[in-house]
């Protein structure tokens, strides 16, 4: 067997017939000694393969050291290492905000090995906000220490046994019918008007209408082809955040084909003339490539100057509380009361399931199952009392004792 380099580890054989791996955590002890971790293997081929993995995870960026890691180091080495290569951009920024902002304040000084459930505990009660703000942080971390638990850095996970808060989730905010009506006549005059009429009337996300191509709107069929959505990467260096375009959804549902309605479709339709008229009038090129809204300047619309537009519309038309997301829900809301089916509008938004769907929208189907029921007062006469049903025929109930 060749001679290992200095820090690649060792291989012997004990008296005892047993196979010992010694490999140097690469940190130093108080008294000054390299630190070394040590695993005990049955044979020689199971010692190999212990020293390899060993040595792949150092590669890694992973630390063996039982007292020298800190929690803060090694969940930034597994949401860098391990998930950045699988996270979509939006998702691994959401990781990284969550990590600097909430979990390595409180705990990234702990020793990996000495924190509890008491300080997850601790840390996330202390975060604040939403359930959703709970479970978003709790994920980062459980995930980060299921992990140390599968390299052996840790006996078992300190996150299992974690209380969660009750859902105190507020209310979703949904545009009643009279103020869709006066935020549409709010529109008037508007920049934006089509394109959040399209958001209005498709359900669509907030990043997905920003990148949309004619290519992708048939207007013979009344459909929108769903493929690629806007996200803001953040640059933690320059303390900035950058819109780009995500050329893939996050999950297959997402990535979808949504219908359209023949009002939304006859705007499209006349936009898309005003579009070709535009670009020919400035002497740029346009195609069935070219992007479907454009921003004043005749770029891709930027999502931030979207939302001012409308909250600007919305103090116009008297209308407070409402974000973009609040269009979507409204589309939702308007396909209940209208009685599409759930599957239907689950389709049309993108949901992975019905069950998600189901989940959010879930007051709304008990008011429309509540209403149903109420068509059936007009059998209400057979077992109403003869005061309130004049001449009905009222099936009494049966004495004590006598079988029916």
């Amino acid at each position: 067997m060749a001679k290992r380099a200095n820090g690649e580890g060792n291989i012997r054989k004990r008296t005892d017939g047993r196979w010992l791996v010694t490999f140097p955590t690469g940190l130093y002890k108080e008294n000054g000694k390299r630190e070394y971790v040590y695993k005990y293997c049955n044979s020689q081929a199971e010692a190999a393969e212990a020293l390899r993995q060993l040595q792949s995870e150092k590669a890694m960026g992973v630390c063996h050291s039982k007292s020298a890691v800190k929690t803060g180091d090694w969940i930034n080495t597994w949401i860098e290492k391990h998930k950045a290569p699988k996270l979509a951009p939006a998702t691994l920024t959401s990781y990284r905000n969550n990590f600097r902002v909430h979990i390595k304040p409180y705990v990234g000084e702990i020793p990996l090995r000495e924190l509890t459930t008491y300080h997850i505990q601790k840390m996330l009660d202390g975060i604040g906000g939403s359930l959703s703000t709970f479970v978003k942080n709790y994920n980062v971390i459980h995930g980060a220490l299921e992990k140390a638990v599968e390299l052996g850095m840790i006996p078992r996970n300190p996150c299992k046994g974690v209380a969660f808060p009750e859902d105190d989730e507020k209310e979703m905010r949904v545009l009643t019918q009279e103020e869709q009506q006066r935020f549409i006549a709010a529109l008037d005059g508007e920049y934006y008007k089509v394109m959040l009429l399209t958001y209005l009337y498709t359900g669509m996300r907030a990043g997905e209408c920003i990148p949309l191509q004619w290519k992708d709107v048939d207007l013979n069929k009344r459909t929108i082809r769903v493929n690629k959505k806007a996200i803001l990467n953040h640059d933690f260096t320059k303390h900035s955040a950058k819109q780009e375009i995500q050329d893939f959804c996050k999950t297959k549902s997402s990535k979808r084909t949504v219908a359209i309605t023949a009002g939304l479709t006859a705007i499209l339709a006349e936009h898309k003339e005003n579009m070709r008229e535009r670009a020919e009038a400035l002497g740029l090129e346009w195609s069935e490539d070219s992007l479907v809204f454009w921003n004043t300047r005749n770029k891709i619309v930027q999502y931030g100057n979207l939302k001012e537009s409308l909250n600007k519309i919305c103090r116009k038309a008297g209308i407070e509380g409402a974000t973009m997301h609040t269009l979507r829900h409204t589309y939702a809301t308007r396909c209940f009361e209208a009685g599409v089916d759930i599957k239907a509008i689950s389709e049309q938004l993108g949901h992975a399931n019905v069950k998600t769907t189901y989940n959010i929208y879930i007051h709304l189907l008990e008011d429309t199952r509540a209403k149903e029921i109420d068509k059936l007062s007009g059998i209400d006469k057979f077992i109403a009392s003869e005061v309130t049903t004049g001449n009905a025929i009222v099936i009494p109930f049966p004495e004590r004792g006598k079988a029916v």
